[in-house]
């Protein structure tokens, strides 16, 4: 063998390396999904929106981890970043479950929503310094 000659090892070893540099390098470049402090602050705002027995929003499920996928209803995320830019909620709050005291702290991990729409949801006011503003 030559000294440029490689075994099977060593091309093993270049494909495994190959495949190592495109996908940290795609990382880059492809959204993977929802941030994990959003899908959670999503869940926590479904679980406000529907206190104390209401029923909305039933497609955030915990078992969906991608909140950006479209199973995720009234959600539009930067299909780059995957961060969530838009959220439709209008009209989400059952009437049956009453008026709804809102807590604007919910609202801090979206750090690029660009628009919010609330109207609709019997808000009676707001829960001041709770969560995550405390």
């Amino acid at each position: 063998m030559g000294p440029y000659a490689c075994g099977s090892k060593d091309l093993k070893l270049l494909a495994v390396l190959t495949v190592l540099v495109i996908t940290v390098s795609l990382q880059g470049w492809v959204a993977l999904g929802c941030l994990e402090e959003e899908r959670i602050a999503l869940l926590h705002l479904k679980d406000s929106l529907n206190y104390p027995n209401g029923t909305s929003l039933p497609s955030w499920r915990i078992a969906h981890a991608n909140c950006c996928d479209w199973d995720w209803e009234r959600i539009t995320c930067n299909s780059s970043t995957g961060r969530v830019t838009l959220l439709l909620l209008d009209s989400v709050r059952n009437e049956e479950v009453g008026d709804w005291y809102l807590n604007a702290s919910l609202f801090l991990p979206f750090q690029h929503l660009n628009a919010l729409d609330l109207y609709g949801n019997r808000i009676a006011g707001w829960v001041e310094k709770k969560g995550l503003l405390s």
